[in-house]
């Protein structure tokens, strides 16, 4: 049995691939307690959750459909959970007045799922080699960067992406005829790494000091 944070199961959802082992969402019982959510699109993108509240008896790759993601997807003034066993799939939304739950199919993938363990344990092991050359990140406005990221991808297929300390995020193509500059709404302490990334990455991160 599987049971998590819908919202976080629908996020990780928008970076599944196309083709096996991709087009799973891989879940598993965290260290200390809690799930793990994994999605990867071939390696261009992945997203990594944690879920403390969540319970794993399992192991699952799964293959959801898009009713099931659109089910799953947060939604302001109510709290949603995703309960998988076997091959159903149950989503409850708990409102104050009442809740309501909505039962779906949803398939396993038996293809093994990519290494995106040993992927983040050297990806982990390079950042704890790299010196550090600023003491803080920029805190920025969701709706602008999603308003950046629409303007300058309208004129390229890929952005890239740059920040100095004290200044703005740079946004641009590969023609430089756009640039966007967001700027940051506050700076923020660089955080250390979460303890359950470090966990989920396993024993190739030791020495590394978890936040």
């Amino acid at each position: 049995m599987l049971r998590l944070n819908s919202a976080l199961f629908a996020a990780c959802g928008a970076f599944t691939g196309r083709f096996a082992p991709f087009q799973a969402i891989h879940l598993e019982p965290a260290g200390g307690g809690g799930v793990i959510c994994v999605a990867s699109d071939g390696g261009k993108v992945t997203a990594i959750g944690y879920d403390p509240r969540g319970v794993a008896d399992e192991t699952a790759n799964l293959l959801p459909s898009g009713d099931v993601l659109s089910a799953c997807r947060g939604i302001k003034g109510a709290e949603r959970e995703l309960q998988v066993e076997e091959l159903s799939a149950r989503v409850t939304t708990y409102r104050k007045s009442k809740n309501e739950t909505k039962e779906f199919l949803i398939l396993r993938s038996q293809e093994p799922y990519p290494p995106i363990r040993e992927a983040l344990a050297a990806c982990i092991a390079t950042w704890s080699a790299t010196p550090t050359l600023s003491r803080s990140a920029g805190r920025y406005s969701t709706a602008l960067l999603e308003k950046a990221v629409k303007a300058a991808g309208s004129l390229a297929d890929s952005l890239v992406l740059s920040s100095f300390d004290g200044g703005p995020l740079r946004l641009h193509g590969e023609s430089l005829e756009l640039m966007v500059l967001v700027m940051p709404q506050t700076a923020e302490p660089i955080p250390p790494l979460p303890d359950w990334a470090v966990n989920f990455a396993g024993s190739s991160c030791q020495g590394v000091q978890p936040g």
